[in-house]
């Protein structure tokens, strides 16, 4: 009878055994699926993390993009309306030295009629010399430019009449309103 009592210890300690191992395997498995569904939802939260990351630097680089785009563009049309000013002024000192001998006669003697002429000397370009002639105290000079370059007879005034001169100033004071005209 001690084999039988024996071995229904042993068959009702293997049947505990039996069962609980099954209740270990069970939770065990609850527990992984929870950690493993735990993970799955990090793993989904953590790649929705850098989906949204990466569309933000995605946003980003096209806004740079556009913006430096823009910025490219409007440093093209404002180099091309330099340009455009910058030709008004070069296509008026082409139409000045254009003129007819006569007219540049007479822009050069106004550009000589300064009050007390007499304490000045007017030099004139080589080239143009001939056309002042009856001017008093001019001189003739390598300027190389259409003008008279004045000088009181101390050397304490010098006034610089030439065409390059003379359009330089006119650039300074004048290049907002050629815009105007031009870029309406």
């Amino acid at each position: 009878m001690e084999n039988s009592g024996v071995g229904k210890i042993m068959e009702e300690i293997n049947k505990e055994t039996a069962q609980k191992v099954s209740e270990i395997e069970a939770t065990s498995s609850n527990k992984v699926n929870f950690i493993m569904k735990h993970f799955e939802q990090l793993a989904e939260e953590n790649a929705e993390k850098i989906r949204k990351e990466r569309d933000d630097e995605i946003l980003v680089l096209k806004r740079q993009m556009i913006s430096n785009a823009e910025i490219e563009a409007k440093g093209k049309i404002d180099k091309e309306k330099f340009n455009w000013i910058e030709n008004v002024f070069e296509e008026t000192r082409q139409v000045i030295l254009n003129l007819s001998a006569q007219e540049k006669k007479e822009i050069l003697e106004k550009m000589c009629d300064v009050p007390d002429k007499e304490n000045f000397v007017f030099y004139v370009d080589k080239k143009y010399a001939t056309l002042v002639g009856n001017v008093e105290n001019v001189k003739e000079a390598d300027i190389n430019d259409f003008g008279v370059i004045i000088k009181s007879k101390d050397g304490k005034i010098t006034i610089d009449n030439t065409l390059t001169n003379c359009l330089n100033i006119l650039k300074q004071h004048k290049r907002y309103e050629v815009a105007k005209i031009l870029f309406r």
